[in-house]
């Protein structure tokens, strides 16, 4: 109990410590990215994401957060993928962007271009949509299809937004796959554990602990045409649900007989 009532009056300063050094060091960041933006994008995200690594692990540490990587076996670094991961609060882009080791960029909503930094640090790494406009979701789609056939990977949360209710995935949006059907790509689906541990739902509070990105096997899209479109959707994110109720500490309490 007392222990307890001392993490209450603590956890706020620690919280802000984890934020405040955040956005502390993704000032260097930011200056770092500007200077790479003259070389070809995959060169660029390759080297970023070596900085990111450096950067966001650090962060993870001085923090209490460490970042674990599983199942890396299952990514051919030969390979081009679209990757869908859950999305829940602002480790998702921490994890996302220091563990995946493949030029890539994600899809994000333009929203957060409003951000101050992070805005700008995103406007050099990302592609950004209106999600209220079908001409911006459309244009995004070409965006993405001609920067895999040069090489890029794309990371995009299938859910949309983060995930604030109580189940472990919302309904999964269309766009990943029909992107991963277009450009006959596969998909690796990423399921990041425990972030909810670390911030709960709609709260700016941290705690200390083990967060991880894990990497599922890869799903083929060889063949697939836009058809196919809501049975690979429904396969996906019941791969995803099932290795989420059976590993995250927030939703053990679930079956894992259905994603529905």
């Amino acid at each position: 109990m007392i222990l307890r009532l001392l993490w209450r009056i603590v956890q706020p300063v620690y919280s802000a410590y984890a934020l405040g050094l955040f956005f502390v060091t993704m000032i260097p960041a930011l200056t770092f990215y500007l200077l790479l933006a003259p070389l070809p994008g995959t060169v660029r995200m390759r080297i970023i994401y070596v900085y990111n690594r450096i950067w966001l692990f650090t962060w993870g540490i001085c923090c209490g957060i460490p970042i674990l990587v599983r199942n890396n076996e299952k990514r051919n670094p030969k390979e081009n993928y679209v990757f869908l991961s859950n999305h829940c609060n602002i480790l998702d882009i921490i994890l996302c962007g220091s563990c995946i080791q493949h030029p890539f960029q994600p899809l994000i909503k333009k929203e957060l271009l409003r951000v101050p930094l992070l805005g700008q640090l995103l406007l050099l790494t990302s592609i950004p949509v209106d999600r209220s406009s079908a001409e911006s979701r459309k244009e995004s789609l070409k965006v993405m299809t001609a920067k895999m056939q040069r090489g890029m990977s794309i990371l995009i949360f299938p859910e949309g937004t983060r995930n604030r209710t109580d189940q472990p995935l919302k309904d999964f949006y269309d766009g990943g796959f029909r992107l991963a059907i277009a450009a006959q790509t596969p998909i690796l689906p990423i399921v990041l554990l425990d972030l909810r541990e670390r911030q709960p739902v709609g709260s700016l509070l941290f705690s200390p602990g083990v967060v991880s990105l894990n990497y599922l096997d890869p799903v083929p899209t060889a063949g697939l045409t836009e058809s196919d479109t809501d049975a690979l959707k429904e396969k996906v994110r019941e791969i995803m649900y099932r290795f989420i109720v059976e590993n995250d500490r927030s939703f053990r309490h679930l079956s894992a007989t259905s994603a529905r």
